[in-house]
């Protein structure tokens, strides 16, 4: 596994990547997530070198949350008809995984990987995954983690997230390409980089108000109790203006 200042040294070798995505929908017993599709991009030197893209159905004893599925724009009863089975779908990455040989499966995050681990009816030890997340904020200079949609932004690609697996690992491709070449608008990443900021500020801000209401409620207070419930007091009046500037209420 290339670390996060040699991953770029590496894909610029030319060498073939898998980036990947999963939808999933929550089980409505477990509360845990369960795959309904995947997609996968396979690339090499900054194009697309094949694909699999796939609905799955994991089976009968996995109770989809409806609401769930449907606000994803999925339906029961088409997985039930078009979704394979994960053992097929298990097949088909080891048959394109020998095909396009990639050096690393890269995902947005480490929920797909770990889903996919779950879920797969083989042993992915050998294979190397990898988390944009390890990557990409440090290399655009960002303080957090943003959505898909906001790095395609920032690199000028059209996209809009649809819950389409293929979609997702091409646009996440597409980024990665994008941000290894330098082709990255600076005042899009600027632009970005403040709405963060700002969302960030609205929730420390409402987040530290809960607490002083919390202390502010409580019928005696400890020393430490007080001095925190001051502190408080002081960033929410010092903060206000900024908050209010900011959309809050």
């Amino acid at each position: 596994m290339a670390d996060n200042s040699g991953i770029m040294d590496v894909l610029k070798e030319g060498v073939t990547v898998a980036y990947y995505d999963l939808e999933f929908c929550n089980e409505r017993t477990t509360h845990h997530n369960v795959p309904v599709a995947i997609g996968v991009s396979y690339r090499k030197g900054g194009r697309e070198v094949g694909s699999l893209h796939t609905l799955i159905w994991c089976g009968n004893e996995y109770e989809l949350w409806e609401e769930h599925l449907l606000r994803i724009g999925y339906e029961e009863k088409k997985l039930q008809r078009y979704g394979k089975p994960m053992e097929e779908v298990t097949g088909d990455l080891f048959a394109a995984h020998e095909k396009y040989s990639p050096r690393f499966y890269i995902s947005l995050g480490r929920q797909d990987e770990e889903l996919l681990k779950r879920f797969i009816t083989r042993s992915l030890d050998e294979w190397d995954f990898y988390d944009a997340v390890r990557f990409l904020p440090g290399r655009l200079s960002l303080k957090y983690d943003i959505s898909l949609e906001r790095y395609a932004y920032i690199c000028g690609i059209p996209f809009t997230h649809k819950f389409r697996p293929l979609d997702d690992a091409r646009c996440l491709g597409e980024v990665f390409d994008r941000v290894i070449n330098g082709s990255v608008i600076e005042v899009r990443r600027k632009e970005v980089e403040a709405e963060y900021d700002k969302k960030m500020f609205v929730s420390q801000y409402k987040n530290k108000r809960q607490a002083y209401e919390y202390l502010l409620g409580l019928e005696s207070l400890t020393p430490g109790q007080r001095e925190k419930m001051l502190g408080y007091e002081a960033y929410l009046k010092g903060k206000r203006e900024k908050y209010l500037a900011c959309g809050g209420d």
